[in-house]
């Protein structure tokens, strides 16, 4: 068995808009419902496959250059735990995600048991919103309530009043708790302090990366005066260990390029008796379905996840997601990541297009063993 061709589309990923940044922000921020995405998929020579997904903002020809390298490979060869690429980062992610799904496929076992097998048959996960004023947040309070969610992470910077936002939401859904994240952008320990102490009696499960995190020991500081639960968002095993060591937070957004990795992770903070949650780039279905086998892995994971794709997109490119029930996610049955790729959203939203192959007649069948198959890549309306 050989991975003998690989698809790609660039696609658009559009989104419900109610649920992003209320207008005064969206003219000023990035725009990141814009960036296209794109899905692959991994052929092998006796007819099977495997999707992934790139977060936004990778670059094609990164992607090129990384997958162009798995062409001749027997993928039932490969090192799950680190699957041999020159690239890592959101390539990594992408191809990782594929590789899983088609050795689970040939294999007859799903992602989560080819990662160590499950721990929970559900995962629960959260509502989410951008940057939004206070008259603006009404309405996202009101989506997570109606959609059975007890969570709802909201972004905020320097100079919103996240107060009244809180306030505002809180009289329409009472029950509602919010990670709040702040995405290092207060300087000012005593104003985030502040926030920090008004945001005790709010609802609020954690503050997450409330300050530079390059200032660690004002993150323990604020965790000792406020009471406040913090969080860090962060994307190595390695970054978990600096945290613990510093004693600078409660819970951890882990966020890293690889599923393998996201459970290493997981498995460290439970060694400090840390919960932790699976961050995202609110990405597409493909990306959520790894998310998904992910956290019904770890153990530490039951804080509710950033699985977002189904209800923050117009479509989630997938043709049917696990069944939800509110804020919970049943884990996939089927072998690989458990979805199809939907080809109808494909062809609706594709910005371009192409695949990269062997050449046939590439190989100089004299030589043994045989060198590196020659390779071509095939562009349809880009």
């Amino acid at each position: 068995m050989k991975i003998d061709r690989i698809e790609w589309w660039e696609v658009d990923q559009f989104v419900h808009q109610e649920m992003v940044n209320s207008p005064e922000y969206a003219q000023v921020h990035e725009q990141w419902d814009l960036v296209p995405k794109c899905i692959i998929r991994l052929h092998t020579d006796d007819g099977h496959y495997g999707v992934g997904e790139s977060p936004r903002g990778t670059a094609l020809n990164e992607l090129e250059s990384a997958c162009r390298g798995l062409l001749g490979l027997d993928p039932l060869s490969l090192n799950l735990r680190r699957i041999p690429l020159q690239s890592g980062g959101n390539v990594y992610r992408c191809i990782e995600t594929a590789v899983f799904d088609l050795v689970g496929r040939v294999r007859s076992m799903r992602v989560g048991e080819l990662l160590g097998g499950y721990c929970r048959d559900q995962v629960v996960s959260s509502y989410w919103a951008g940057l939004q004023s206070p008259e603006y947040a009404p309405a996202a309070a009101a989506g997570a309530r109606d959609g059975g969610y007890s969570c709802l992470k909201i972004k905020v910077m320097h100079g919103m009043d996240v107060v009244d936002r809180l306030q505002r939401m809180l009289d329409v859904a009472p029950e509602l708790r919010f990670i709040v994240d702040a995405m290092q952008r207060y300087d000012s320990y005593e104003e985030m302090c502040m926030l920090a102490q008004r945001c005790a009696e709010l609802n609020v499960l954690c503050i997450e990366d409330p300050l530079p995190k390059n200032q660690l020991d004002s993150y323990k500081t604020l965790r000792e005066e406020t009471g406040v639960k913090i969080a860090l968002h962060l994307g190595s095993t390695r970054a978990i260990i600096e945290a613990l060591e510093a004693d600078a937070a409660d819970i951890f957004n882990c966020s890293p390029s690889s599923m393998v990795e996201f459970v290493r992770m997981a498995d460290v903070a439970a060694t400090a008796d840390k919960p932790c949650w699976h961050g995202s780039g609110v990405d597409l279905g493909i990306l959520d379905l790894a998310y998904i086998h992910a956290t019904a892995v770890a153990d530490a994971a039951t804080v509710p996840h950033d699985i977002l794709s189904t209800p923050l997109h117009v479509d989630d490119f997938v043709v049917d997601m696990p069944k939800r029930s509110g804020e919970r996610i049943a884990v996939p049955t089927e072998p690989g990541l458990g979805g199809e790729l939907d080809m109808d959203a494909v062809q609706r939203y594709v910005r371009t297009l192409g695949e990269w192959r062997i050449l046939k007649t590439g190989w100089n069948t004299w030589c043994s063993p045989p060198p590196i198959p020659f390779t071509e890549t095939i562009y349809i309306n880009c």
